[in-house]
């Protein structure tokens, strides 16, 4: 695979996962996973809902940055389905999707490492796996 291989050691990888975020792991289980793993994933999600703000652009780039330098995969989950489900775009899924794809052309513009970044949009993820899916869904409700 074209995946990032990081260069730092177990402390560095701990150190600079800490730094994005309070809710993490704790150390020691931090630890356990960079030693396990040389490319543990990561998720975030975003509802693709019209123009971006400073936070969602500029901040996500370097918080994914720091996390893929570690060797994490990053997997977004890009909530197309929920943003139609909240009549964003006047729920247009064409619409919903151009703003998504316009979403990650801002992040590749300003710096955002593509090499460990996965994109996995909801409609196509639910779709390929849709037995599953609903099957779950009833069992929930």
């Amino acid at each position: 695979s074209n995946l990032f291989c990081s260069a730092m050691s177990v402390e560095e990888k701990v150190a600079t996962a800490i730094s994005v975020g309070e809710e993490t792991l704790t150390v020691d289980e931090l630890t356990a996973l960079y030693t396990a793993r040389e490319h543990p994933v990561v998720y975030d999600g975003f509802e693709p809902s019209g123009r971006m703000h400073i936070a969602q652009g500029v901040l996500r780039a370097i918080n994914v940055n720091k996390l893929t330098s570690t060797g994490c995969v990053f997997k977004f989950w890009v909530a197309d389905w929920f943003a139609q489900l909240n009549n964003k775009m006047d729920g247009d899924l064409k619409k919903i999707r151009m703003v998504g794809q316009y979403m990650i052309e801002i992040w590749k513009a300003i710096g955002m490492d593509m090499r460990n970044v996965q994109f996995l949009w909801a409609s196509d993820e639910i779709n390929a796996h849709a037995e599953e899916y609903w099957t779950l869904v009833m069992d929930i409700a």
